[in-house]
């Protein structure tokens, strides 16, 4: 009965931390005291609603974002939030003006899979907008006007909100290689709300070590 209930004991504990892994996804600490982080929220607009993508290997988005130096800034995602959309962030930035000029969409086309065995192929795809990854495409889907921040030092900032519709090309596995290519002339950024602090106040309540760093920053009060 003892054993029983120390295996039972155990399976709640990992079942604790898996889901405090979930729910609070990996940042690093803040490197120093000037450093500052973005965050944004996106979504898949269904029918006017705001529903949650799935990145895959085969098609994920990002968004662009230009930093005050001119290169784009890799962002982080969170795809796992039980009662939110998807969140973009990037940690440790200084201060100045960054620009969102959209969101790219990121696929798969497997004309670029010849040297391996479709098996192989399938298997090392992996979901990696700002690696540049030989095999993936990369489509910018604009915003009608860009979004500027002016990052201050030590501070959490927001983009805003946002929310795409699109439609794949589409076609039989195997037959069309482009296939998760988006068609861009039925793809547009729907919803762009740049004013929105949504989601500054979801995140709000991250509290591993390293999210209790950042909030400190973060000036939106809690949910």
């Amino acid at each position: 009965m003892k054993r029983t209930s120390l295996l039972i004991a155990a399976m709640l504990l990992f079942g604790v931390l898996t889901g405090f892994a979930q729910f609070f996804p990996k940042v690093n600490k803040p490197t120093s005291t000037d450093m500052s982080l973005l965050v944004l929220q996106f979504s898949r607009d269904d029918e006017g609603k705001m529903g949650r993508i799935t990145n895959f290997n085969f098609s994920g988005w990002a968004p662009a974002v230009m930093g005050p130096d001119g290169n784009v800034v890799p962002f982080r995602n969170f795809d796992a939030g039980a009662d939110f959309t998807n969140i973009y962030y990037a940690e440790n930035l200084p201060a100045g003006d960054y620009k969102l000029i959209g969101f790219y969409h990121v696929y798969s086309d497997y004309s670029k899979f010849d040297q391996f065995q479709r098996p192989v192929a399938d298997k090392i795809a992996r979901y990696a907008p700002f690696e540049n990854l030989p095999y993936q495409v990369k489509q910018l889907i604009p915003l009608k006007e860009a979004v500027t921040v002016a990052l201050v030092p030590d501070k959490v900032m927001t983009f805003g909100s946002y929310a795409v519709k699109f439609k794949w090309k589409g076609g039989p596995g195997g037959t069309t290689d482009d296939r998760y290519k988006v068609i861009e002339e039925e793809t547009s950024i729907t919803l762009a709300e740049s004013q929105s602090e949504v989601v500054l106040r979801y995140i709000k309540t991250w509290a591993t070590s390293a999210w209790k760093l950042w909030n400190a920053k973060n000036q939106v009060a809690a949910p």
